[in-house]
């Protein structure tokens, strides 16, 4: 029954006491009347509202709490409101094709899927193991590497396929390279957004940009529409509050974030400071040693560290600081 009609048939119950009184009497039941139909209403929305929020506490997952409450104007050339994101479709073929991890047959592509479960282990092993004592946003880990084009970014996202893979753990991508974004081309995925409009305030709410992916456990955050103060925003205290609501909100959970390359790129350095791990990818017969000891000089020294070899002939491991063990990955950028 609505709460209209609930309302009518209380007047119509009443009505029956108005035929004996006189014309004044009449207007003044009238307007009490009137005044106890608001009440009521009043009442009946309060409880249903009450209602409402007590089946949706029954229902609605930890994640709603993250819900916005106002939809948002968005920046040019991104949708203009919506509550919460749609799930991003990942082409897993696609994916398969591309020579990528997967964890749906042990067949394909079996190599790169192992090689990358030995690297995430050792990340593991610092971001949730005894090595966590050590490192503040253990499980906050950037990708990069010295110059373009070496393949950090196919590292990231096979990274971060393997976590996905996990029982007990989520894994979050973040296309930190806000300069020249490559993880929604790599999963073959349209531009979003992501990070930079949260941080420049087009987004009001974190949820927004968080999108879960039809691949269980993969949540991705899309580097957003460019700005030409990027690192200024990377910088700013609204970030450094992101990276604790990222690093603390989920203790299950890895963050890795795709980064630009390190010579020559402030951002990298900027993001380096607020991430507990780095993963420095370095190409088999490209990448210059001396390039490599500048760019890792230039990352915070309060970070674990690791390298994995890119384009490797064979499974090759190197040495690596804090006690890290990651492998060699093949063909592939």
């Amino acid at each position: 029954m609505s709460i209209i009609q609930k309302a009518m048939e209380k007047k119509s119950a009443d009505r029956n006491q108005k035929t004996a009184k006189t014309p004044s009497e009449n207007d003044m039941a009238e307007s009490a009347e009137l005044l106890s139909g608001q009440s009521l209403i009043q009442d009946l929305v309060h409880e249903t509202d009450s209602a409402k929020v007590q089946s949706l506490g029954q229902k609605v997952a930890p994640d709603a709490l993250y819900q916005p409450v106002h939809q948002p104007v968005m920046s040019d050339g991104f949708p203009q409101a919506w509550r919460r994101p749609e799930t991003i479709a990942i082409d897993s073929e696609r994916l398969r094709d591309l020579g990528m991890v997967s964890h749906t047959d042990k067949q394909v592509n079996a190599a790169i899927t192992n090689e990358f479960r030995a690297i995430k282990q050792k990340i593991f092993h610092t971001a949730f193991g005894s090595g966590a004592q050590f490192q503040q946003r253990a499980n906050l880990l950037m990708v990069t590497s010295a110059s373009p084009r070496e393949g950090k970014t196919f590292a990231a996202v096979n990274l971060a396929l393997s976590m996905a893979s996990e029982k007990d753990k989520t894994v979050l991508l973040v296309d930190a390279n806000v300069l020249k974004p490559g993880v929604s081309d790599m999963l073959g995925i349209q531009a979003q957004a992501g990070l930079i409009d949260f941080l420049q305030g087009n987004v009001t709410n974190l949820s927004e940009i968080i999108y879960p992916t039809s691949i269980p456990n993969l949540r991705l955050i899309p580097a957003g529409k460019p700005h030409h103060l990027s690192n200024e925003l990377l910088a700013s205290n609204k970030m450094e509050k992101l990276m604790n609501e990222l690093a603390h909100r989920y203790p299950d959970r890895m963050v890795i974030f795709d980064c630009p390359p390190l010579l020559g790129i402030v951002e990298t350095m900027t993001l380096s400071k607020l991430l507990g791990q780095a993963l420095v990818v370095v190409e088999q017969d490209r990448s210059r040693l001396d390039d490599v000891e500048v760019a890792v000089s230039q990352l915070n020294k309060d970070m674990a560290i690791g390298f994995v070899m890119n384009k490797a002939v064979r499974n090759v491991f190197g040495q690596y600081r804090h006690g890290h063990e990651y492998g060699a990955t093949e063909d592939q950028s």
